[in-house]
Parts: structure tokens; sequence; C-alpha cells
């Protein structure tokens, strides 16, 4: 006898799944024909299964945990060397108090989402709050209650719950000479608890694994084959227009939009596409800003190895000009001049920005395409 048939069934839908993801996004060659790109498709895929586990499978929105999003070990959905991300699953009709201390960091942010049609993370925003908008104890020490009623107490920092609210994400951005991510000792002091008087949870059971098992199935399944093809135009609209240049940067809170990505950023991309001779040259300038960087992701938006390889930069380790210029380069071997990103052996990949509350609205990088010995 079966004593789990939901949960076997669901179960079943996740070997589909996956094996759908094997046939229709890893070896599909619409997508990838680079044998470095369904290597890591491979490994992609394993991560985004260590995901699915910890923010669906064992998150619950009357129990919440901080989850971290991302790792060295664990790069899904653009990560990012400089910053520490967590997520826990909540809801519109309870409260809760996320409580913390700030060390180093240079931006926190919190952004409330609805639940994603899609699966994944992409849901609306329903709210954000920034660590402008937020008072802290002389040692660093803050609570925000997020809560569809405002706090008795008038001076308590409070986010308003939509109904729709279904998650809340953590974006914790340093600016160090070291990555974030490169450091053993940097993390981030956060938790976060409901108000409300719940009773502990209750044993497992077959429904609610069930239920569980497949909201992660469509998160595994947005971050693959939910993915558009690579011949698609990106609807992105800081997307460069050709191969080897990037976008204008642009912002959702600037445009007017709903957005369902961070609302204080300014975002620019492109791809590159480089011979082993060419080197891909950006030059601009960067506007005062609270933080900035630029990254190499590879075909599955995943941060190019960077505990041993200089795939990213952050305003503190940009080598720059008198002027206060930069000039960065994109190449497979080392050009001998500063600013040196490393494609880690990838003829193509997507160059991306952030630019975090800027002073001025950005300059799309200028971009040139030379040969790599002519640089040095």
């Amino acid at each position: 006898m079966n004593r789990a048939p939901k949960s076997t069934e669901a179960f079943d839908e996740l070997i589909a799944a996956l094996s759908e993801i094997r046939d229709g996004y890893v070896l599909n060659e619409d997508r990838f024909t680079e044998d470095i790109d369904v290597v890591e498709g491979f490994r992609y895929v394993t991560e985004v299964l260590s995901g699915m586990s910890e923010f669906f499978v064992e998150g619950d929105a009357d129990h919440p945990r901080m989850a971290l999003i991302v790792n060295p070990a664990r790069k899904l959905q653009g990560d990012n060397p400089d910053a520490i991300y967590h997520f826990s699953q909540i809801r519109g009709d309870r409260s809760y108090r996320v409580f913390g201390v700030r060390g180093e960091e240079a931006y926190i942010s919190f952004t409330v989402h609805s639940e994603a049609a899609d699966g994944g993370f992409n849901g609306r925003v329903l709210a954000d709050i920034n660590d402008s908008q937020f008072t802290f104890g002389a040692d660093g020490s803050y609570e925000i209650v997020f809560s569809a009623e405002k706090p008795a107490d008038p001076a308590a920092n409070w986010v308003q719950l939509d109904p729709d609210a279904r998650m809340l994400i953590v974006r914790s951005y340093f600016l160090r000479e070291q990555s974030a991510q490169n450091d053993p000792l940097v993390a981030v002091r956060i938790g976060i608890e409901i108000l409300d008087d719940v009773p502990p949870p209750p044993p497992l059971d077959d429904a609610t694994l069930a239920a569980r098992l497949r909201a992660g199935v469509g998160f595994l399944r947005q971050c693959t084959v939910g993915q558009p093809l690579p011949s698609a135009a990106s609807p992105a609209p800081f997307m460069g227009k050709e191969p080897n240049t990037v976008g204008q940067p642009w912002s959702f809170r600037n445009a007017g939009v709903d957005a369902a990505g961070a609302v204080d950023i300014f975002y620019s991309m492109g791809r590159w596409n480089l011979g082993p001779d060419d080197a891909l040259v950006m030059r601009g300038t960067i506007p005062p800003s609270r933080f900035t960087n630029v990254m190499l992701w590879n075909r599955h938006m995943q941060t190019l190895e960077y505990a041993h390889r200089g795939s990213s930069l952050n305003s503190k380790q940009i080598a720059f000009e008198p002027d206060g210029s930069y000039t960065i380069v994109v190449a497979h071997r080392d050009p001998g001049v500063p600013n040196w990103l490393d494609t880690g052996g990838h003829r193509v990949g997507t160059i991306f920005w952030r630019y975090l509350l800027p002073e001025s609205d950005p300059v799309m990088a200028e971009c040139e395409v030379v040969p790599v010995d002519s640089l040095g």
C-alpha cells in the first residue's frame, strides 16, 4: 500500500520535470551548443534543486526563516559576489517582525512580492523599503514590522502587507575590496519571526508535502525550460541591441512600471561574443552611488567563477583613470592592463551592471572590440 499517494504523485512529477529539463533545456541545441554550457547546465540544475528544497519544500509562511538565496555553491537568478540575499515565505494576512544588526552593508533593502505566475521569484513588487527609510539603534540594530495593520507604536518601522503578499526578499550589498562572497567572515545578521499566535508546526503530512513539492517543481521549471531561447529578443529595456554592447541603464522605479525586481537599482546588460584573440573594451564613468558593480554571467544567469578568477568588479575594486573614468576589458586571456574580466573559457556570455541609488542617471558604457594583443 502506498501510504503517501499525493507525495508520490508529486515526486513523480519532479522526476518527469527533470527528464523534460534534461532534454528541453540542458541538451536542447536550440539553447546550447558549446560543451561548457551543457556541462554547466547540468551543474546548474542541481543548484536550482538545492534552492527548490530550501525555499519551497522547507518553506513555511507560518514558521518563517531567512534562507540564503545564493552562495558560491548555489548560483541562480543572476547571483552577485558582492551581495548576500535572503528569502522568506510570508502571507499577506499575517504579521511579522524582521530584526537584525547592520555591519558592513553598504545597502539593505526589503521587497515584498506577490506569487509569481511562472513559479519563480519574479512576482510583482507590492512594497519596498531600503535602509534610508527605516531607523537604526546606536549599535546598528533594527526591527521592521510587516503587517496589514499599522503597529500600535507610532515610532515603529512598518511595511504594510498587501493581501497578495507571498515572498520577502532581502538584498544586502557590500562595497569591499574583497567581495563579500569571497570572505567567509562576512555575514548578514538577520532574522524573522511571526507575531501572530500560531501553534508549532504539525507533523508533516502527505498533502502538505505534495503541495510544497509542486511549488518547488514550478520554481525548477521556471529557472530552466521556462527561460526564453537564447535566440529570442530580450524583453529587458536595458539590454544591448547588438552583441558586444550593453544597454542604456534603466530602473523600474524611474520607468514608473510595476516592478518585478529591485526598484532602487539601475540595470544595464549585454552579451559578449568574442574570438580567442578578441577583447571587448568598455569605457565610461560611474556617478556617485551607494554601490555599483559589473560582472560576467554564463548562459544560465550564473556569475562566472569568482573565487579564483576575476569575473566581477565593484566600484571599490575598479582602477579608475585620473579623470575618474574607467576602462574595463572582457577577454579570454590577461591583456596586461587593469580591470580585466576573465571569460573563463566562455566564448559567449552576459555582461551585467548594477548601479544602486545613483545621484544621477548612469550613462551607457561605450564598447569596442579590439585585438587583445593591442592592449598590453
